[in-house]
């Protein structure tokens, strides 16, 4: 059972939820150079790509190009899935959310494809999914402050329940 798991202060959700000052200049300044590090095909020489795809939208007031960098997760199902940290808040999600028919591109390594998203709105998938991340990837630690070892099942725990009303999951099908 869990060993009283709390989101440390600096894991990326804690960091989202804060958006202080420092972390948004500090964000910015860092998409902007893995997006053009990653643009002149750099990054995914090295197989950044498998973990970092880049998400290209139009602005949804602007109407602007719009390139965000996010991480990209193969879930339980085999589906890829994106988590947004920010949830509702998040400019790119409600970027997607505007676009009529969901069809988005996405540049993963050196291809770049067409897909459609598809926000996760069943709580008990998004239930599964957070689960699943928790215990199948190295780097909830750094995202969430989890440490399997240390804390054990925290599905039954309070802080559970409140980062998955915090982020949300976002389904990318092939066209």
């Amino acid at each position: 059972m869990s060993k009283k798991f709390k989101l440390r202060k600096n894991s990326i959700i804690a960091l989202h939820g804060r958006r202080t000052l420092v972390f948004r200049i500090f964000n910015k300044l860092a998409n902007g150079i893995l997006i053009f590090l990653y643009k002149i095909y750099f990054l995914p020489l090295f197989g950044i790509g498998r973990k970092i795809v880049l998400i290209h939208t139009l602005g949804r007031k602007t109407g602007k190009k719009r390139t965000t960098p996010t991480l990209i997760f193969t879930s339980y199902t085999g589906i890829w899935t994106l988590y947004v940290a920010r949830g509702r808040k998040s400019n790119w999600l409600n970027n997607i959310l505007a676009t009529s028919d969901g069809i988005i591109r996405i540049q993963k390594g050196f291809k770049t494809k067409k897909v459609k998203a598809k926000l996760m709105t069943n709580k008990e998938e998004k239930f599964k999914h957070l689960k699943f991340y928790l215990e199948r990837l190295p780097e909830a630690n750094m995202i969430f402050g989890y440490n399997k070892k240390k804390h054990g099942d925290v599905s039954n725990s309070a802080e559970f329940a409140s980062i998955l009303e915090k982020i949300e999951f976002v389904q990318l099908e092939f066209i």
